[in-house]
């Protein structure tokens, strides 16, 4: 539990979720300037120009939290309501990357297919 735990942002009500990813992409961001002023190579999740805040968050769920809490809601029912918690944050953050980003309708739909499969993974 205590890798779960660290990663447990996604799991929380939107706004609670919203404001401690914004405060971990800050942290990388400064990290990436100050790569940047180093001239060394930006990492890949640091660069404030070229992320997308809302859609990183996305893929942070999908491929790192997800599969961490559909296993632990499996193993322990009782924390489903997380996993449904999960699944919603990462809807509301593909709204907010079509607003912020207004992507083409191509892209709308693969992150639309991809949050299929989340839902079915995530919500029992």
């Amino acid at each position: 539990f205590m890798h779960l735990a660290d990663v447990s942002n996604p799991l929380k009500p939107f706004p609670i979720c919203r404001a401690w990813a914004w405060r971990v992409l800050d942290e990388f961001f400064a990290q990436g300037d100050e790569e940047k002023k180093l001239g060394i190579p930006v990492g890949m999740l640091n660069d404030r120009d070229k992320i997308n805040r809302p859609n990183s968050q996305i893929g942070f769920i999908e491929f790192l939290v997800s599969p961490l809490m559909a296993m632990t809601s499996n193993l322990f029912p009782a924390l489903q309501p997380l996993s449904t918690q999960l699944y919603e944050n990462a809807a509301t953050w593909k709204g907010l990357w079509v607003e912020d980003a207004a992507p083409p309708a191509e892209e709308v739909e693969k992150v639309e297919g991809r949050l299929v499969k989340l839902k079915a993974t995530l919500v029992k």
